[in-house]
């Protein structure tokens, strides 16, 4: 399977307002995702996509290797479980 984010599976958003939009537009350049994103004013906001392509960029290949943020645990028992908190 294509990974998420890539030009032939990109990650779909859907925000409520353009500012968000703008965000949402710098954090997948970021991190080199392809996206789209759809204005949807009064429904219900999505970032699923963004917060799993994301986890996946940022995982070491074996989730039983050493966490990258330093705490000394395997990335499976540490950041892999930690929610990602996107500044939106």
């Amino acid at each position: 399977m294509l990974p998420l984010g890539s030009e032939k599976r990109p990650v779909i958003v859907r925000v409520a307002s353009d500012a968000k939009g703008a965000k949402i537009s710098q954090i997948c350049n970021q991190y080199g995702l392809h996206f789209i994103i759809g204005l949807e004013p009064g429904k219900p906001e999505d970032f699923s996509d963004l917060i799993t392509a994301i986890k996946e960029k940022t995982a070491p290949a074996n989730v039983y290797d050493p966490c990258p943020c330093g705490s000394g645990q395997k990335y499976r028992f540490c950041c892999a479980k930690k929610p990602i908190q996107l500044d939106i």
